[in-house]
C-alpha cells in the first residue's frame, strides 16, 4: 500500500511499514513478540520442523534413555533392536535377515564337541559412550564362557542385530549354515559369532551351557554396510539378492 505525503507543494509517495514479523520456528526466539516462540507459536503449525519426531513403533520408542538396554524389552525378540540416540529410544532402521555360514572345517574337524546353539551378533564399532569398539574389546567384555548375556548386560556395547539359532546337526569339520540371521540395515559394525554347548533358553532365548568357541570379524571387506537389498527372504526382496556372510571360525576354546 502507498500513501501520499505533501511537503510544501511537493507530493511525495511513501511506502507503508514492512510486513509484520513472523515467527522463525527453530531459532529459540520469540520473533513476533507475542509470548510464544518456535513451535509453540501458531505461525509454526504444520511446519516440517515442528512435526512430531518419528521414534519408530517399538514398545519403548520415544522414552528417555541413557543406554540401549533401557530401550529393549527382549533383546532376542525386538526386531529391529532399538537404539538410544540423543537420550531417546529409536527403532526407525530397517530389519533384514542375511545369511551366515560358520566355517569350522579348518579347526574343528575330529573333535567330540557337540554345540547346540549358535549366537551371531552385529555389534556397532561405537560404544554407548561414544568410544571405539573392536574385537579385543568385545572379547574382554564376553570373556566369561559361562555367561551368555555378558554383552547385553554390560551396558557398553550397542547391538545392531542378534540371532540365536538351535544347532541340531553342527557338522563340525564342515560348517554351520544359518539360513538367516536377524539384524538391521546400516554399517560400522563387527560380527561376533559363538557356538554354545546348550540350547537357547526358553525365556531369554539366549544360549545356555558353556561356550565352545567364538570368532570375531571386523574388517570392512567382511562387514559391508547392509541395505534392504541384502535381505534373504524373497517375499521382501524383489531384487532377488541375498547377503551371505562366510565366516571362518577360529579354534574352539578348550577346557
Amino acid at each position: 500500500m502507498i500513501r501520499a505525503l505533501f511537503v510544501g507543494s511537493v507530493l511525495t509517495l511513501v511506502g507503508c511499514s514492512a510486513e509484520p514479523l513472523r515467527e522463525v520456528c527453530n531459532d529459540g526466539i520469540d520473533n513476533d513478540n507475542n509470548g510464544f516462540k518456535d513451535c509453540d507459536d501458531r505461525d509454526c503449525a504444520g511446519k516440517p520442523e515442528c512435526a512430531p519426531p518419528n521414534y519408530g513403533t517399538c514398545s519403548k520408542c520415544g522414552q528417555d534413555c541413557t543406554t540401549q538396554q533401557m530401550c529393549v524389552v527382549n533383546v532376542s525378540d525386538d526386531r529391529p533392536i532399538p537404539y538410544c540416540t540423543n537420550g531417546k529410544c529409536y527403532a526407525t532402521h530397517t530389519f533384514i535377515q542375511p545369511r551366515v555360514e560358520l566355517d569350522t572345517r579348518a579347526n574343528w574337524a575330529g573333535l567330540t564337541l557337540s554345540p547346540q546353539s549358535a549366537a551371531t551378533r552385529f555389534i556397532k564399532k561405537t560404544a554407548n559412550d561414544g568410544s571405539a569398539v573392536d574385537c579385543a574389546r568385545v572379547f574382554s567384555i564376553a570373556s566369561d564362557r559361562n555367561k551368555p548375556d555378558a554383552i547385553e548386560t554390560s551396558g557398553v556395547l550397542v547391538l545392531q542385530g542378534l540371532d540365536v539359532t538351535r544347532v541340531t546337526n553342527p557338522q563340525l569339520g564342515q560348517g554351520v549354515n544359518l539360513a538367516f540371521v536377524n539384524t538391521a540395515t546400516g554399517g560400522n559394525y563387527l560380527i561376533w559369532a559363538e557356538l554354545w554347548g546348550g540350547p537357547p533358553g526358553s525365556s531369554t532365548k539366549l544360549p545356555t551351557g558353556r561356550r565352545f568357541g567364538y570368532s570375531c570379524f571386523e574388517d570392512a571387506a567382511s562387514t559391508p554396510e547392509l541395505t534392504l537389498a541384502d535381505n534373504c527372504p524373497s517375499a521382501t526382496n524383489d531384487a532377488g539378492t541375498c547377503k551371505i556372510f562366510h565366516l571362518v571360525m577360529q579354534g574352539p576354546e578348550m577346557p
